[in-house]
């Protein structure tokens, strides 16, 4: 059995090592993409194109090992989004020897002389139109794509227009790497770019464009000031219980399905949105009054995941995805109905938390999760505020609250 030689070819032939280059000259068989192979002329060498579904060209890889020196050729670097990563899948890493060159976004950025350790990679490379969702990427300060055929710059651009995503800088890469060819254009405009035909293979980064202190996607935090958010005569879950709250629903995925009821300010639901960059949130409100401050706060963290509903709830629940997670905020004598409607349509081993701070409410909460073996939890939380005094500081108190948490079994009750 004979060692795999993957070496990644950089941005171009210039790029390979004289070792690179001796390892290729001495293989019996060369394996890679067309426009790689071309670069080679060995005669006594065989050559295999990848093309067709990989793991044909697996299977031939395998055969092959047994009496040949095999050296496949990579585009970049072999193991971003290459073929290196697929093979460590399905041959043992003992006969695979990986020599890793400058991979196309490193070679990118260099190209636009911007740093990219803070960036978003997107590969779109063989994916489904409609499996991706630009939305997620709302809270991205700087992202790269590798494009295919299909899914290009004007996929691209189309995607964030509909998203209403206008604040990107967004800088096609064609043909890096050929110095005939290449070409780098930079479009404040992203509308203009469906006019415009590229060359590939391209390459596309994204940099956001920051407006003054409405630039929140990485100043954001759990527990974020109360007064970050509009809201009124008080009604939002303060910064203090907010943080607890968060914890006990414990949003450890970032495609979560969250429903935040009695949504008030929206506070709740936009704080768990930044965790659940993929995901969605429902913001449920039934008083109109309040919807303008739920608005206006999305709006100013950016919370493009946010759906809001104007409904008397479990009114329009039908319309709603299936939830994760689910938080009461507000219910006040419906409560036992709006619980009881939860707990039937929260997912398996999903968590709800209930938030009040009414004694009666108390006593609902914990008597109706029990009786839907949620196996209920609580906690009770006092929050004092100091406040300045003219010859020092006092405490503010506010009104204790209970916080109830459960988790639905996996049985059906």
């Amino acid at each position: 059995m004979n060692l795999i030689n993957i070496i990644g070819i950089g941005q171009g032939k210039k790029d390979l090592t004289q070792k690179h280059l001796e390892l290729i000259r001495e293989c019996d068989v060369l394996v890679g993409g067309k426009r790689h192979l071309a670069m080679f002329d060995f005669p006594d060498i065989q050559k295999i194109p990848i093309k067709g579904h990989i793991n044909i060209i697996v299977d031939v890889i395998k055969e092959k090992m047994v009496d040949n020196k095999i050296v496949v050729l990579a585009s970049g670097d072999p193991l971003f989004y290459g073929i290196g990563s697929t093979l460590t899948q399905h041959i043992d890493k003992q006969y695979l020897s990986i020599h890793s060159n400058i991979s196309s976004i490193s070679a990118a950025f260099a190209a636009i002389k911007e740093p990219w350790h803070d960036a978003k990679v997107i590969s779109l490379h063989g994916k489904q139109q409609t499996a991706f969702s630009f939305s997620k990427l709302s809270y991205e300060n700087k992202i790269a794509f590798l494009t295919d055929p299909k899914m290009d710059p004007k996929f691209i651009a189309t995607g964030l227009i509909k998203e209403g995503m206008h604040n990107f800088k967004f800088c096609v890469l064609e043909k890096l790497g050929n110095k005939e060819e290449e070409r780098i254009t930079w479009y404040d405009n992203i509308d203009l770019i469906k006019e415009q035909t590229f060359l590939q293979p391209n390459i596309v980064i994204l940099l956001k464009q920051l407006k003054g202190k409405r630039n929140f996607p990485h100043e954001t935090h759990i527990g974020m000031a109360d007064s970050l958010f509009k809201h009124s005569k008080g009604l939002i879950t303060k910064s203090e219980i907010r943080s607890i709250t968060l914890s006990k629903l414990k949003l450890i995925k970032k495609d979560h399905v969250v429903w935040d009821i009695g949504s008030g300010s929206g506070s709740i639901g936009i704080e768990a949105s930044l965790q659940v960059p993929w995901g969605h949130v429902y913001a449920i409100e039934k008083h109109p009054g309040r919807i303008g401050d739920i608005i206006h706060n999305i709006k100013t963290f950016n919370c493009s995941n946010v759906k809001v509903s104007n409904t008397t709830f479990p009114e329009g629940i039908k319309e709603l995805r299936t939830p994760d997670r689910i938080f009461i905020g507000g219910g006040g004598k419906h409560l036992g109905k709006i619980i009881k409607a939860s707990c039937d349509s929260l997912a398996p081993f999903g968590i709800i938390v209930i938030n009040t701070v009414l004694v009666q409410n108390l006593e609902t909460a914990l008597k109706l999760l029990k009786e839907f073996k949620f196996d209920p939890h609580m906690v009770q939380i006092q929050v004092s505020r100091s406040k300045g005094m003219p010859f020092g500081d006092r405490f503010e108190a506010f009104n204790p609250v209970w916080i109830i948490s459960g988790s639905k079994p996996k049985e059906k009750v």
